[in-house]
């Protein structure tokens, strides 16, 4: 029974199903609290879920052939062996983002130019003799996480809605950057001896342990502020207890050595937010 709970966990975490449903979560989140008609939400909330399978699956493959065999660790050998559920999911993905495509506003599919790229950049080598990936320059890849996840969950939802005009995007931008921020910030430091090898030098690995997690500090109360001066008070108890949550977690992540701690409970961390702002607001309505 415990192996066969244990492959469940597998399939949804390296299959890239679990991540995009927490992409799913955060976008939903801005829709909700631009409290604007559901129906208009799920051509973009379908194709947020397929490019997050189809981008998550080209990096885990590519990155298998890219990692020496000496340090692969049991995340890297579980995805292996779903190689091929990976390529079949991302397969049908495609299909259903090139489907829901056409349903999006014509501003929308055009701002969807930037993020494809990055993202295509992020996973696909291409740079320079050694072909390296965008991810492969020094310090640029928790940036480019947290400019992404923000500019696809942000930009693009009030791009379908004709919000583009308004100064709550950049706020709103910012704010998400920052937490998206904040939860990558552990698996850098989960992948502290990968990168080395890489030559890919990082934050934590400039910073070190606890230097990294006096920025998280920082950070979090960075956050904290903006939430509260960006939201009203229904909203800003939900995203109080998700940030104080996340915060607590950060901080035990670097004595963490099994997995899921990273793919299930720190990516968890977007899918709690997105239900604890719900609740929240449903509450105190």
């Amino acid at each position: 029974m415990k192996k066969v709970g244990q492959s469940i966990i597998d399939f949804l975490l390296y299959s890239h199903l679990f991540i995009a449903f927490c992409a799913i979560a955060m976008t939903a989140q801005t829709f909700f609290l631009l409290d604007y008609d559901w129906q208009l939400a799920w051509p973009l909330l379908l194709l947020v879920f397929s490019a997050t399978l189809v981008v998550y699956a080209l990096h885990r493959l590519i990155s298998l052939d890219k990692i020496k065999k000496s340090l692969h660790t049991q995340r890297y050998k579980t995805i292996r062996r779903y190689a091929l559920h990976i390529k079949v999911y991302a397969a049908v993905a495609m299909l259903l983002g090139v489907f829901s495509f056409f349903y999006l506003q014509r501003v929308t599919q055009f701002l969807l130019i930037l993020p494809a790229l990055l993202s295509v950049g992020y996973v696909v080598p291409f740079l320079g003799g050694q072909k390296k990936r965008l991810r492969d320059i020094n310090f640029i890849k928790i940036f480019l996480i947290a400019g992404v996840w923000a500019y696809v969950t942000v930009c693009l939802p009030f791009a379908e809605l004709g919000l583009l005009h308004t100064s709550k995007l950049w706020y709103w931008g910012v704010e998400r950057a920052i937490f998206i921020f904040i939860i990558t910030l552990p698996f850098d430091i989960r992948d502290w001896e990968i990168d080395k090898a890489a030559g890919v030098q990082t934050l934590p690995a400039t910073l070190g342990v606890q230097a990294t997690l006096i920025l998280v500090t920082i950070l979090t109360i960075v956050w904290l502020i903006l939430v509260f001066l960006l939201y009203p008070l229904s909203i800003f108890y939900g995203l109080l207890v998700s940030g104080l949550t996340t915060y607590l977690l950060v901080l035990r992540s670097p004595k963490q050595s099994n997995d899921y701690y990273f793919t299930a409970v720190m990516d968890g961390t977007m899918l709690i937010q997105f239900l604890l702002v719900l609740v929240s607001v449903l509450v105190l309505k």
